[in-house]
């Protein structure tokens, strides 16, 4: 051979050594994510995420996971040779979670430490299992990295700090027991449908369960240090901060009845809120009775006994604070479905969400209409009206429910169960009552009942015109109290009998822990007055908490 030409190949030849090197040296510093075929029936070849150096509280991210193995294949749910979480080794203060919920296109179910994915309720056909050799300690379904479908998180204990195909640099893995969090996608499309997209090593702290934090974070109770809120973010789960409750301000206020009287010196009535509004929007959420409709006509602009209220009104409600409004009241059909469709098109263009109510654009008569969700501060509040009557009048033939009223149980049970599955917190407006007499009646003590029987938190009463006092009603099986306030009186009004220009606020506060447990923390009632005299008419506060 000669001389240039054995010089040509031994140079090439340290051209390759020196790439393979450098790819080498690349692989190992820089963690590739898991292949989207990584995972298989029994459980997951892809290796596992170290957040080994993680103590909490911190705001490190967790490291990014080691490359799946090169043989990711899908393998059936079999047996293993990894030694199995045996129950005398795992700590006594572990408590197992039973959990059954949807998730993907199936059912799944969390019992007696195994952890299952079935087409449906019926737990008749299975889709996937969880390893036989781990123990599924919690389970939660959550859209945790945003991206419009759920993943199903596990808390479990196995062996060992990776998973079937530990990293490339790794020489040997551990058979000490952990506990770990182990997330999986299920996606009909691919050939693994469950797929394993993060999975923690073994945790440095222990982990008594793990919730749907508030939005789109992950609850972690951590022994020791409490609840700790943890977000997906780039690739893993990263602490946010520790989870302290969420609160909700409530006020709820009575009957709006404008006369016309009250318009005298301003006809938006803005001077009627004037000196309440501050006290109004200092509330997270703020709502009312919408005791007289609205209308734009100057012509249906009317006053007792058939109340029309000039749409400026409900503008200058809306600037002094309230979010939500009742329309399920006795004058609700005083114009018709004309006064309907005009007060609500106008107040939701303002933002303002109605209830009890429905209009006749886009009728339906479903029980779901006339339900109104506002979520503020992380908490669901959801809002139904009912009303005793329409002052004789009836719903057009062709709307029988534009109003929901006391007297179809049926179709309140059926709200009240659709709200309680939507909402944290369930607020009904009754209107009802005995006009002017200053303590609940029969009526009204039986129907908080019924309301107590199935769980609904908290009640507003109206149409009274007077104050009537608040207290809780617990239910029969002695579990559930809802907050009951029997009338709130009027908010403001043109009435001059005793008693009615006083006034009450409905001073609510509740409370949500990280892990979507509810209270209600605080309760009371802001007393407030219509004030009268050569300067107008307008409402403000007496004094505050008056019990």
């Amino acid at each position: 051979m000669s001389k240039p030409l054995k010089c040509i190949m031994i140079c090439a030849a340290a051209m390759v050594i020196i790439a393979v090197a450098v790819l080498l040296s690349k692989q190992k510093h820089e963690p590739v994510r898991p292949s989207e075929e990584v995972g298989s029936l029994d459980g997951p070849d892809c290796t596992i995420v170290s957040i080994a150096d993680v103590e909490p509280p911190t705001t490190e991210a967790v490291t990014d996971p080691a490359p799946p193995s090169e043989s990711a294949e899908p393998v059936a749910a079999t047996a293993t040779n990894e030694p199995t979480a045996s129950e005398d080794e795992i700590p006594s203060w572990v408590e197992w979670q039973s959990v059954a919920t949807d998730f993907a296109d199936g059912f799944a179910v969390l019992k007696d430490r195994k952890a299952t994915l079935y087409s449906d309720a019926s737990c008749e056909t299975v889709l996937w299992t969880g390893d036989e050799d781990w123990a599924f300690q919690d389970m939660v379904v959550k859209d945790l990295d945003r991206d419009g479908a759920e993943e199903i998180i596990f808390l479990l204990w196995k062996r060992g700090n990776y998973g079937r195909s530990k990293p490339f640099w790794a020489e040997e893995d551990t058979d000490r027991l952990g506990q770990h969090i182990f997330i999986y996608s299920y996606d009909l499309e691919r050939p693994i449908r469950m797929r394993a997209i993060w999975m923690s090593s073994e945790t440095k702290f222990e982990i008594d369960s793990i919730a749907s934090g508030k939005n789109d974070m992950l609850l972690l109770n951590v022994r020791k240090h409490g609840p700790q809120l943890w977000r997906w973010k780039d690739f893993g789960i990263k602490y946010v901060e520790n989870a302290e409750p969420s609160k909700l301000r409530l006020l709820c206020a009575g009957d709006n009845l404008i006369h016309l009287q009250l318009l005298k010196q301003d006809r938006s009535g803005a001077a009627l809120y004037e000196k309440i509004a501050p006290v109004i929007r200092e509330a997270d959420l703020a709502a009312i009775n919408l005791e007289t409709i609205l209308v734009e006509d100057d012509g249906a602009v009317s006053s007792y006994p058939r109340f029309g209220t000039p749409i400026g009104v409900g503008e200058s409600l809306a600037n002094a604070g309230f979010d939500v409004m009742n329309l399920a009241n006795n004058h609700v059909l005083d114009k018709g479905s004309y006064g309907v469709d005009t007060t609500i098109r106008f107040l939701q263009e303002l933002g303002i969400r109605c209830f009890g109510a429905t209009q006749t654009t886009g009728y339906t008569g479903s029980y779901k209409d006339s339900v109104a969700f506002v979520e503020k501060n992380g908490v669901k509040v959801a809002f139904l009206g009912y009303t005793y009557g329409m002052n004789g009048l009836k719903c057009p033939a062709e709307f029988p429910y534009m109003v929901e009223t006391l007297k179809d149980k049926e179709r309140m049970i059926r709200q009240i169960e659709y709200a309680r599955e939507r909402a944290d917190v369930v607020v009904v407006y009754a209107h009802w009552g005995q006009e002017y007499e200053t303590e609940p009646n029969v009526i009204q003590r039986g129907m908080a009942k019924f309301f107590a029987e199935h769980q609904v938190d908290i009640v507003i009463g109206s149409h009274p015109h007077v104050l009537q006092k608040y207290e809780t009603v617990t239910d029969p099986s002695g579990t559930h109290e809802t907050l009951v306030y029997y009338s709130l009186g009027n908010f403001i009004s043109g009435q001059d009998r005793e008693g009615t220009r006083d006034g009450g606020l409905a001073d609510i506060t509740i409370e949500k822990d990280a892990d979507g447990t509810v209270r209600i923390r605080e309760y009371s009632m802001q007393k407030t007055k219509t004030i009268a005299n050569e300067e107008g008419y307008w409402v403000e506060i007496v004094t505050e908490n008056p019990n």
